[in-house]
């Protein structure tokens, strides 16, 4: 099924392809911006260990200097007070700090994280005239002591360029140990200008979709073989090259669609809904505090960007940024708050926004 023929070559993505000369960018002011940061910093690196030297693209040294180079076991389950043991639950246990990471039923198999840095093995292993690419493993981590793992890798030459708007192109690579997760490769875009994550757009829309949505990700079952591997790997290679092509099709059309204050409240009002006549005061002041936000976001620098500045993509990205690095997020007691927006950004209700506002932008542009 051929997705967004009018973006591939209707005028829309003329117009885009034809936008003004790349000038140098405008430089960031030092000082904060409307009540801003004066620079977003990478909330990958923030959260996870940028790698180094050879750990670019050696996955044993990649799993040292993140300090995943750990294992998972499985331990028997006993009551506390007589120390029965729980029949067919197993509790899934961290070999460095005995720290339980979760509860396991009896079909469960320990999935070890050196087992998820293999992946980028098999990734090595195809050659570009099978479509595999040149990447670099640039950054890795883990959420929650150890419960979700995850790798970046770059992919240099799949970059997405919209006058001076930059994005980059990652395989988000994570697995889990709390028996719910499994091993997913996710293609995804990190915009330069504020770090945004997002991640890409799927090359063929689902059922009962008219628009294609965000990829979710494949998930890699790793079965043993070289060549089972292989072709996974060969894979997930074509459907990260198939969902760039449809990204950088519906996001030209985006930074062609002059952003207008029609646009803009319809599109708001989709995300987030409408207050009510029964709106309580605390959700009114979340509102107005999250408004305000959006509204700084948009008139600072990231989103006045040569080639996307006052387009819909621009309102997108606004959504992103506030979602990435604003939006209060649950946080346990004497947790850290930017792992838990990262990880509530790229898994759960902020990754949730996002999909629902890259929806509500194309339904409105």
């Amino acid at each position: 099924m051929q997705l967004f023929p009018d973006l591939l070559v209707g005028p829309a993505l003329a117009a885009a392809a034809t936008l003004a000369p790349v000038l140098p960018p405008q430089p960031v002011p030092s000082s904060t911006r409307l009540g801003l940061p004066p620079t977003r910093q990478n909330p990958w690196q923030r959260n996870g260990r940028a790698m180094l030297a050879e750990a670019t693209t050696d996955p044993d040294a990649a799993i040292r200097q993140a300090g995943l180079d750990w294992t998972v076991e499985r331990v028997d389950l006993r009551c506390a007070d007589t120390l029965d043991p729980v029949p067919e639950f197993s509790a899934i246990r961290r070999s460095d700090t005995n720290g339980i990471l979760g509860v396991v039923g009896p079909d469960y198999e320990p999935f070890q994280n050196a087992a998820m840095f293999q992946v980028f093995r098999d990734l090595a292993q195809v050659g570009r005239d099978d479509g595999g690419r040149p990447f670099a493993i640039e950054t890795a981590g883990a959420f929650q002591g150890g419960k979700v793992v995850w790798a970046l890798a770059h992919l240099a030459d799949l970059g997405i360029r919209i006058g001076d708007d930059e994005a980059k192109t990652y395989l988000l690579v994570s697995s889990g140990h709390t028996g719910n997760r499994t091993l997913i490769i996710a293609p995804t875009t990190v915009r330069v200008v504020c770090q945004n994550t997002l991640r890409m757009a799927e090359a063929e829309a689902r059922e009962n979709r008219r628009r294609p949505g965000l990829a979710g990700g494949f998930a890699i079952k790793h079965t043993p073989g070289i060549h089972e591997a292989v072709a996974e790997a060969k894979a997930a290679f074509a459907a990260t090259v198939q969902d760039h092509a449809t990204t950088a099709s519906v996001w030209k059309h985006l930074a062609a669609k002059p952003l207008t204050s029609r646009l803009e409240s319809t599109f708001m009002a989709q995300v987030f809904g409408t207050p009510g006549p029964d709106e309580t005061d605390r959700a009114r002041s979340l509102r107005k505090s999250r408004e305000e936000r959006i509204a700084a976001i948009l008139a600072s620098p990231t989103s006045q960007v040569r080639g996307t500045k006052d387009s819909a993509f621009s309102l997108l990205q606004a959504v992103v940024e506030y979602v990435d690095h604003d939006r209060t997020t649950r946080t346990a007691e004497g947790g850290d708050a930017d792992e838990s927006r990262l990880f509530s950004a790229s898994f759960g209700s902020g990754a949730a926004l996002k999909a629902r506002a890259w929806d509500a932008i194309l339904e409105v542009a």
